[in-house]
C-alpha cells in the first residue's frame, strides 16, 4: 500500500479541524501552553539554540525567541508554516523532518524537540528522523502518545520502552531525574551517554530510580490506601489523581 504523503495530509482542513474542532490557529490556549513549555525548557536547559521538529506554526520557536532563545523550527506543512507569526518566518522552514536542514540554520542544537510528531510518521521514516535528531543535539526532548489510534495519521504509535530501545542503540540513554512531564505524561528526556558500558548503564538507572522512588512514595501511599478503602465510590476519583500524578 502507498505511503499517505505527509506534505498533503497536513493542509489547512487538518488544522482547522485540530483538536476535536477547536482550532489551532489565533487560539490563546494555544500561546498559553506554548509560553509555559518555553518558561520550563529555558528553566531547566538554559539553551542558547533550540531545533523544534514539527514546529507547526510555529508557536514554541515565537514563545523562545521572544524569550531570547535561538530557536528554529521545521514542518512538512506548507499551510502550517504560512500561518506563522512573520517575525518568526525567517527561522522556520517547510520541509520533511527526513531532508537535511537548510544551509542557514545551524548544524548543531543544544536541545532538538518534537512534540506530537514522530508518531505521525510511518515506521521505517520515524527511524530514521531519528538519526537526523540524535545528529543535531546531545539532548532530545520528545512527546509521543502511547495510546491514540483514534487518529487516522498516527501511522506509528508506540510505547515508551520502544522510544527507549531505539535511542539506546544510537547511544542515547533516558534521563529520569529531569521531570520533563510539562509538555504531556508521555514526553521523554533522551541524552548522549558518556558511556554505553553494561555497567555505566545500570548505575544510571539505579541513581534515577532512586529518585524517582523518593519523588513518588508519598502519593504512591496516599492512592494505595485511597484504593484499598471500602469507599467504592471513590475509585474513579483515585484514578484521576493516579493520571494527574503520572503514577501507573
Amino acid at each position: 500500500m502507498a505511503k499517505t504523503n505527509y506534505a498533503k495530509t497536513y493542509n489547512k482542513e487538518y488544522y482547522e479541524e485540530y483538536s476535536c474542532g477547536a482550532g489551532y490557529e489565533n487560539n490563546p490556549l494555544w500561546k498559553y501552553m506554548f509560553d509555559n513549555i518555553a518558561e520550563n525548557i529555558i528553566n531547566m536547559f538554559y539553551p542558547k539554540n533550540v531545533l523544534d521538529m514539527g514546529c507547526a506554526f510555529g508557536y514554541l520557536v515565537q514563545s523562545l525567541r521572544e524569550k531570547g532563545v535561538e530557536a528554529y523550527g521545521i514542518d512538512v506543512s506548507e499551510y502550517a508554516i504560512s500561518k506563522a507569526d512573520e517575525s518568526i518566518k525567517p527561522y522556520l522552514k517547510n520541509m520533511s523532518a527526513l531532508e537535511n536542514l537548510p544551509e542557514d540554520f545551524p548544524k548543531h542544537y543544544d536541545l532538538v524537540i518534537s512534540i506530537e510528531m514522530i508518531e505521525h510518521l510511518y515506521e521505517d521514516d520515524g527511524l530514521k528522523v531519528i538519526d537526523k535528531m540524535v545528529s543535531y543535539a546531545d539532548k532530545v526532548l520528545i512527546s509521543s502518545t502511547d495510546d491514540d489510534f483514534d487518529d487516522v495519521t498516527h501511522f506509528n504509535v508506540q510505547k515508551k520502552e520502544y522510544w527507549v530501545e531505539k535511542f539506546a542503540r544510537k547511544g542515547f540513554l533516558r534521563n529520569l531525574e529531569k521531570d520533563v512531564t510539562f509538555i504531556s505524561y508521555n514526553t521523554y528526556l533522551f541524552e548522549k551517554a558518556k558511556s554505553m558500558d553494561i555497567y555505566d548503564i545500570i548505575n544510571h538507572y539505579e541513581k534515577a530510580l532512586k529518585i524517582e522512588k523518593r519523588t513518588y512514595s508519598k502519593p504512591r501511599q496516599f492512592i494505595n490506601n485511597l484504593f484499598n478503602t471500602k469507599l467504592i465510590k471513590f475509585k474513579p476519583l483515585a484514578k484521576k489523581i493516579l493520571k494527574i500524578l503520572h503514577i501507573k
